[in-house]
């Protein structure tokens, strides 16, 4: 037996096998290496491991030497080199990842590019280390060793290659632009590879759409004093207030909220306004409180963040979402203390949906000081998943003609029994705190038989606030609660006051909101939405190229 498996091993078909074996896992650990190398001298690159990814990576690696043509895996692997450069270099100088946007303005402005790059070469040059050693050593790998080395080959490994690297260039085809957003713990190449396939697709050989400069004054920002220690802001997917039992819908959607809030002397409840119409439009803008409409370069830079400012006072932040991580995109990613998304909880969030996230709520050490933002999937399509395993949590049947409209009231209903535990866990903090519950936007539900979001319409824009406070300065809650409604900015401006820095907005206009189309950095649609005593009037969408030429003609 002992010879046969020797002369087993010995064979040069299982040679090449084991050769192979070797080479696909150590190229596939050099592709990974760069991250891992850039978070030794810096707390930019927030990438972690998936395993979905580094299957993939491990199989292109493995076709790349099944194929056995040297040209070629050069040309990926300078390719994947160029990219990662251009991509770890934004992350060591922005704090953030590389996005299709930002690759075409490098494009577009090449003298600042290399005026920056001169400028803090001396601070950022270990980026150029990071990529120039793992892949040194590939090419090493495969213009040398693997001339000497017995390797399989087959020309089927080609259709692999093809696959891999054509797959989210196709996808760029027929998904816009915002689906390719960075996500701050994914792997920068990952990232790469998305941003320059939207890039590619979608704005390379496509004629540039150059917007009027927003002609809105800049912002004012001031320290003020805060006792606050507790900063809740929990952003519910897809809520639409006239759908919850406090706000007097019919059936009894949240019982126990209703509870709660009974006489509660701090705690009100008001319908608002979305900032966008998708969750990736709307995040931004209530996190960044932004009011007009065209003002990007303050979605860029950061410079007016919820996390930034909790930083800056002390605070330490927490996001915590049942959703990607994709959505950090524009959020203050660099301010972050704890960040957790489903990604790094896969099994743990497939298993208890929304429930995950106060399994990890419970877990958290809480600092002298916090602000944190919970992001819940509950209510978004399909709605029967969120709570498919809670089976008494299906009050109305799911089923039937109206069966999603009463899928939706059950996720309502899930909603409530979550929410009931968060208040929970804030009632238990010690100090003057404050809670905000809303969403990222509401949702049609069978309104002329349309179902979603994304459509600039009423239902779409409409979300609830729940403001909660204890041991609160009165002065702070009143001013807020005589509100008739709250807009996202109107909530994200509080927020800030609440985190220790107070906006004032030259630009501000009495009861007139603006509520941005399914995309960003684009010539978007925007809806002006007016506040007169007979109710909001929402007006005819825009796009954000005449909006800011009108501005001055047209207000509420």
């Amino acid at each position: 037996m002992w010879r046969d498996l020797t002369y087993l091993c010995a064979s040069p078909a299982l040679r090449a096998w084991l050769n192979l074996l070797a080479l696909t896992t150590l190229s596939c650990l050099l592709l990974l290496s760069d991250d891992f190398l850039q978070q030794l001298y810096t707390p930019n690159n927030r990438a972690e491991l998936e395993l979905s990814y580094v299957v993939v990576l491990w199989l292109l690696s493995a076709a790349l030497w099944l194929a056995n043509l040297r040209w070629l895996s050069v040309a990926i692997l300078l390719l994947f080199a160029t990219m990662q450069l251009m991509q770890l270099a934004n992350i060591s100088f922005f704090g953030e990842p590389l996005s299709a946007i930002d690759i075409q303005a490098l494009i577009k402005e090449p003298a600042e590019v290399r005026l920056a790059a001169a400028a803090s070469f001396t601070q950022h040059w270990p980026a150029l280390l990071c990529v120039a050693l793992p892949y040194t050593m590939l090419l090493v790998l495969h213009i040398y060793v693997g001339k000497q080395i017995a390797l399989p080959h087959s020309r089927w490994a080609l259709l692999l290659i093809a696959l891999v690297l054509l797959a989210k260039p196709y996808r760029a085809t027929y998904r816009n632009i915002d689906s390719f957003a960075a996500s701050p713990s994914r792997s920068a190449l990952h990232n790469s590879l998305n941003a320059f396939s939207a890039w590619s697709v979608r704005l390379a050989f496509k004629p540039e759409v150059v917007l009027p400069a927003a002609p809105f004054a800049p912002y004012k920002l001031s320290s003020i004093p805060s006792d606050a220690r507790h900063v809740w802001l929990v952003v519910a997917d897809s809520l639409r207030s006239d759908r919850l039992g406090v706000f007097g819908y019919e059936r009894d959607t949240t019982p126990r909220l209703a509870k709660y809030l009974n006489g509660h002397p701090s705690a009100f409840v008001r319908p608002g306004i979305a900032a966008g119409v998708a969750t990736d439009v709307s995040l931004p803008y209530l996190l960044n409180p932004i009011r007009e409409p065209g003002m990007d370069r303050l979605l860029r830079t950061g410079e007016i963040n919820l996390f930034r400012f909790a930083k800056e006072a002390g605070f330490r932040t927490h996001w915590i979402s049942s959703q990607e991580s994709k959505l950090l995109a524009h959020l203050g990613s660099r301010y972050l203390d704890v960040s957790i998304t489903r990604e790094d909880h896969p099994m743990r969030f497939l298993k208890r949906q929304d429930h995950a996230v106060l399994d990890i709520l419970d877990q958290q050490r809480w600092a002298e000081r916090n602000f944190l933002v919970l992001n819940l999937r509950t209510a978004h399509l399909p709605y029967a998943y969120n709570y498919s395993h809670i089976p008494s949590m299906q009050q109305w049947s799911d089923s039937g003609p109206n069966g999603q409209s009463n899928a939706y009231d059950n996720s309502i209903r899930y909603l409530d029994s979550l929410l009931a535990e968060i208040i929970d866990d804030f009632e238990k903090l010690e100090g003057e705190r404050y809670l905000i519950i809303t969403g990222d936007h509401g949702q049609r539900l069978g309104e002329n038989g349309r179902w979603g979001h994304n459509d600039l319409v009423p239902e779409v824009s409409d979300v609830p606030f729940i403001v909660i406070g204890r041991e609160t300065r009165s002065a702070a809650l009143q001013t807020f609660s005589a509100e008739r409604w709250i807009s996202h900015y109107e909530a994200g401006k509080w927020l800030a006051a609440r985190l220790g820095t107070r906006i004032d907005n030259p630009n501000l206009k009495a009861n007139e909101y603006f509520v941005h189309g399914k995309l960003l950095f684009t010539d978007n649609f925007i809806q002006r939405v007016c506040e007169t005593p007979s109710g909001l009037v929402h007006q005819p969408p825009q796009q954000l190229s005449i909006l800011l030429q009108q501005h001055e003609k047209e207000t509420c």
